[in-house]
């Protein structure tokens, strides 16, 4: 039922678009690589020997897709939707004796949904990107948290360069860094940095 939602609603906001402007409409579908460039969670006396301790999401595949709308030359409508196969991982100092740090992890997966506007120089194939963003966790490492505290609110921000392989095939390499607070452990609410660098492939909806 909610596939077939997802497919009336884009078939209707393309019927009410101008011809010009829907025949412009690209969609990208892309790979991407996760990286959390700050730490999930910090304390101290861990429950293995009562040290500090810190939660990651960890390095990671993802993919999904982009929808883009052209304003005017220089600036660009998008939605992107995100899923990382992140899971989380728990480290111990010292756990396993002086210098020797200890821990576990468990599999989980991290949603991210943005709608951004695109800038791009005259002349350049460089853009820029900002704008409001969604994130989710979910997976075995939060069984049993409450969905509330999976669940945040924040920016996206980023740039990326489209390149022409041929004249009719061309790809886009963007990095972003979604930026918001979480507090999904429960130890107190923590700035978050976290980087996609993908590579798409934009496919025009009509047109030449």
């Amino acid at each position: 039922m909610s596939s077939r939602i997802v497919r009336w609603t884009a078939t209707a906001a393309l019927a009410l678009l101008p011809s010009t402007a829907a025949a412009q409409i690209e969609i990208t579908p892309f790979v991407a690589s996760f990286f959390p460039a700050t730490s999930l969670a910090t304390g101290s006396n861990g429950f293995l020997t009562f040290n500090d301790f810190e939660f990651n999401q960890m390095n990671s595949f993802a993919f999904g897709g982009r929808i883009t709308y052209p304003i005017n030359t220089g600036f660009k409508l998008e939605g992107e939707f995100t899923y990382a196969t992140s899971g989380v991982e728990y480290i111990e100092d010292n756990a396993f004796g002086s210098g020797i740090d200890g821990g576990l992890n468990q599999d989980g997966n991290m949603m991210f949904a943005s709608i951004r506007a695109l800038f791009s120089p005259r002349r350049s194939n460089l853009y820029f990107l900002a704008g409001p963003a969604f994130i989710s966790r979910g997976g075995d490492a939060w069984d049993g948290a409450s969905s509330d505290d999976l669940k945040d609110w924040g920016g996206v921000a980023g740039i990326g360069i489209n390149a022409n392989v041929t004249p009719k095939f061309r790809i886009n390499l963007t990095a972003e860094a979604y930026l918001y607070s979480a507090d999904p452990v429960g130890t107190g609410s923590e700035f978050q940095a976290d980087i996609l660098v993908s590579v798409g492939v934009p496919i025009k909806l009509g047109g030449n």
